[in-house]
C-alpha cells in the first residue's frame, strides 16, 4: 500500500478503441512529464471518452474534432498516439518492455536516472556480456570499481603495510600501475605484442572503457586473459616472493584464452541451420551470426529502424537478398510515430513483413539487429500492455501466414544496409522501392 501512490502516478493508458479512458482524468498522452490533456474541459464534456475523438470511419482521429476541442499542442500530441480499435484499453507501465511494473522501474521513478561520473566506469552490461571466465568477469569488476587489494587501497584501509610495488619495487602500488604502468607489466604487454590504448593518468576504468571502444572483441578477450594473469603473478610476488618471467606470464595467458575457446567455441558452431516452420514462426539466435550463414531456398530480408527521441519521427529499411546474398529489391519508408527505439523496430518488422508479403514471398529468413524484439517475435505467449504489443502481434500473423519464416539476430556491422536505408529515408517525402539494382547509398555494400 506504501507504493500506491508511485504506481498510481507512472502508469499510463494505452488506446485501443478509446471506449475505457477519460479524455480528460486518464493519463493517456505518452509524453513526460505530464500525459494529462492540457486543454481545459469543458463543462459539457465531463465523462467523455477517447472513442469519441476516433472517427468510426475511417478508424483514426478525427481532425476536426481535435482541432474544435483542443488547443495546437494537445492536438500535436493526441495526433502522435496510434489508434487500434480491435483492442481494447488498457494500463500499462512505461520503460519497460512488456509495458509491466517492476521494482526496478519503480525505483528509478524514485530516484531518477544515475548519471554517470567522470573516470567512472559505466558500461557494465557490455561487461558482463563479454566472453571469457567468469572469474575473468569478477577481477575485471574488482579493478574497474578499485577495489583490488592493491598497497593504496589498503592503506586507505587502515592496513599498516610497505606501499612499494613488490613487482619493481619502486613505485606505490594502484590498480592501473600494477596492471599497467609497471615496469614488470610492460615488459608482459611487450611480450604479447598487443596493440593497447595509450596510458593517460591514472585512472584504469577509463583506460578500459577506451580499450573497450578501439580493440576488436578478439583482442579485447586476450587483453583481458593478460590483465587477469598479471594479477596472478601480482599476488606470487606478494604472497610466494617469487615472480615468474614475463614471457611465462604471456604464455599462461595465452594459453587460458586458447583453451576456454576451444571448450566454449565448438569447430562445428558457425554452422547455423535455421529450423523451417510451416504455418508457425522459428526462431533461430547467434550472437556474431551473418545472413551467409544461412543455407538454402528461402530468401533473406534484412531490416532495421530508425529513430529520433525527439521528434519521435521514425522509418524503415529493407533489403532482400538470395540466400547466397545477391540483391532482390529494396524499401524504405517513414513509420508512424513512435514513442521508444523498440515501438520503431517492431513496427519497422509489420512494414517490412508486409512489404515481402505484397511481393508473393512465401519462405524467407528475416533478420534483426534488436535482440528484444527477436525474443517477443519468438516466444509463445508474452503479454504485452504496452503499444509495442500491437505491432509485435500483427507481425506475428503475418509471419504465420508464410510458408516459411524465420526470425534471426544479426550483430548491427553486419545489418548495415538496412541501417543506412532507414537513416537517409528522412531527407524524402515518401516510400521509395528498388529492384534489380540496389540504391547507390549501399551498392557497395554487395
Amino acid at each position: 500500500m506504501a507504493a500506491h501512490e508511485l504506481v498510481c502516478n507512472g502508469v499510463r493508458r494505452r488506446i485501443g478503441d478509446g471506449n475505457d479512458t477519460l479524455i480528460w482524468g486518464h493519463p493517456w498522452l505518452p509524453d513526460e512529464p505530464n500525459p494529462l490533456v492540457q486543454t481545459p474541459m469543458p463543462g459539457t464534456l465531463q465523462g467523455a471518452m477517447v472513442s469519441g475523438l476516433i472517427d468510426p470511419e475511417t478508424r483514426t482521429w478525427d481532425i476536426s474534432i481535435l482541432q474544435d476541442l483542443f488547443i495546437a499542442t494537445d492536438v500535436n500530441r493526441i495526433l502522435k498516439v496510434p489508434v487500434t480499435p480491435h483492442y481494447k484499453d488498457s494500463w500499462y507501465w512505461p520503460n519497460e518492455t512488456r509495458g509491466c511494473y517492476t521494482v526496478k522501474e519503480g525505483y528509478r521513478r524514485i530516484m531518477g536516472e544515475v548519471e554517470a561520473q567522470p573516470g567512472i566506469y559505466d558500461k557494465w552490461l557490455h561487461l558482463w556480456k563479454i566472453r571469457c571466465p567468469s572469474k575473468w568477469k569478477l577481477f575485471l569488476w574488482k579493478a574497474l570499481s578499485n577495489v583490488l587489494p592493491t598497497t593504496t587501497n589498503l592503506i586507505l584501509k587502515r592496513v599498516e603495510l610497505d606501499p612499494t610495488c613488490s613487482m619493481c619495487g619502486l613505485m606505490h602500488e594502484t590498480t592501473m600501475h600494477s596492471l599497467l604502468i609497471c615496469d614488470y607489466a610492460k615488459f608482459v604487454w611487450h611480450e604479447s605484442s598487443l596493440q593497447l590504448p595509450n596510458v593517460v593518468g591514472d585512472n584504469f576504468a577509463a583506460w578500459f572503457g577506451d580499450a573497450v571502444s578501439k580493440l576488436t572483441h578478439d583482442n579485447l578477450f586476450i587483453v583481458i586473459a593478460v590483465l587477469y594473469h598479471l594479477w596472478r603473478a601480482r599476488n606470487l610476488a606478494v604472497w610466494e616472493k617469487k615472480l615468474p618471467r614475463p614471457s611465462t606470464v604471456w604464455k599462461m595467458a595465452e594459453s587460458a584464452a586458447i583453451a576456454w575457446r576451444r571448450v566454449h567455441t565448438p569447430a562445428d558452431s558457425d554452422q547455423l541451420v535455421p529450423q523451417q516452420a510451416s504455418q508457425s514462426v522459428a526462431a533461430n539466435s547467434h550472437v556474431n551470426a551473418h545472413p551467409s550463414q544461412f543455407s538454402g531456398v528461402a530468401m533473406h530480408c534484412q531490416f532495421d529502424a530508425s529513430f529520433n527521441p525527439r521528434s519521435k519521427a521514425a522509418s524503415v529499411g529493407a533489403v532482400l537478398m538470395t540466400h547466397d546474398g545477391g540483391f532482390i529489391a529494396a524499401f524504405t519508408s517513414h513509420l508512424p510515430a513512435c514513442f521508444s527505439p523498440l515501438m520503431a523496430e517492431s513496427l519497422a518488422c509489420k512494414e517490412a513483413l508486409s512489404w515481402l508479403k505484397g511481393r508473393g514471398v512465401d519462405s524467407v529468413h528475416i533478420f534483426t539487429d534488436c535482440s528484444t524484439l527477436r525474443s517477443l517475435l519468438t516466444s509463445a505467449h508474452v503479454d504485452i500492455y504496452f503499444y509495442v504489443g500491437f505491432s509485435v502481434e500483427a507481425s506475428k500473423s503475418i509471419m504465420s501466414s508464410f510458408n516459411s519464416c524465420s526470425v534471426h539476430y544479426i550483430p548491427r556491422a553486419a545489418n548495415t544496409r538496412a541501417h543506412t536505408l532507414a537513416s537517409t529515408v528522412f531527407s524524402q517525402d515518401g516510400p521509395l522501392y528498388w529492384e534489380a539494382v540496389p540504391p547507390n547509398s549501399i551498392a557497395h555494400l554487395f
